[in-house]
């Protein structure tokens, strides 16, 4: 079992190089999608005023949770800032 398991990571990880080399774009995963989304966002809220700036700010601060959760959810162990 247990060789069969670290033949599989073996034969992944070597996909993954292989992949790489073959066509060399990257995804970005992981939340910086949503991170890029977050500053763009909080960028834009600057051309708005009233309640149009406050709603947008805090979609802004929704896009950056998901990161925190994603890493929270993979055992990261978050420090109150």
């Amino acid at each position: 079992m247990i060789i069969e398991e670290t033949k599989q990571s073996i034969h992944d990880a070597l996909c993954v190089a292989w992949n790489l080399i073959c066509n060399n774009s990257i995804v970005y995963c992981c939340g910086a999608a949503e991170i890029s989304c977050s500053l763009a966002v909080e960028a834009a809220a600057d051309r708005h005023l009233g309640i149009e700036q406050d709603a947008t700010r805090a979609f802004a601060d929704v896009l950056d949770s998901i990161p925190m959760a994603l890493a929270e959810n993979s055992g990261l162990q978050l420090q109150p800032i």
